[in-house]
């Protein structure tokens, strides 16, 4: 890679994971940690939910706003409540609406310029795509994690997004570059 794309180029961390935008990413940024979100939004209707990332990719109108969720099981310190794990796709689901209508507000009401902008941006967009990264948990499957979990909740997934994103996608760090998205995961 060209060192004047890498400039270009954003990084993200949520918990253990580092997204890695291409250049054709306009904005993306940690929307849950957003002054809007916690102090605002979430404040004015406490439980309000958040996806971890909204990305906007390039575009007159911008093209694509990416709503990202990441789950990293790979270790876990102590065990996930089940309801977290057999209802994580609707979880995801509240998760997405919960965000667009904060956006929404935000694109109107956000006091951070760089929030403000990239909230309009997604709101513009002629797309919205879902995402969840899904890192499986790597210990023997158990009744919280079967063999299929990944395939389970896509397919949950789908039935619920299918309003606003027709194709979610699940993924995790080994197929993310050949699924087609601006960035990657490490």
């Amino acid at each position: 890679m060209v060192r004047e794309e890498l400039d270009h180029m954003k990084s993200l961390t949520v918990d253990t994971l580092n997204f890695v935008f291409a250049a054709t990413i306009v904005d993306a940024q940690n929307y849950d940690k957003w002054n809007h979100y916690l102090t605002v939004w979430n404040a004015a209707s406490p439980g309000q939910k958040s996806v971890d990332v909204v990305a906007v990719d390039a575009g007159k109108p911008p093209t694509t706003c990416w709503m990202i969720e990441a789950k990293d099981f790979r270790v876990i310190t102590r065990p996930p409540k089940p309801c977290h794990i057999s209802g994580l796709a609707q979880i995801v689901f509240e998760k997405v609406q919960d965000s667009i209508a904060g956006l929404t507000n935000a694109a109107a009401h956000a006091t951070a310029p760089t929030e403000k902008s990239l909230a309009h941006l997604a709101m513009l967009a002629t797309a919205r795509r879902v995402v969840l990264h899904l890192e499986p948990h790597t210990g023997p499957h158990s009744k919280l994690f079967p063999a299929n979990f990944s395939a389970s909740v896509l397919q949950k997934l789908r039935q619920l997004v299918r309003s606003i994103d027709p194709k979610p996608l699940v993924l995790n760090i080994a197929d993310t570059p050949s699924a087609g998205v601006p960035w990657t995961v490490k």
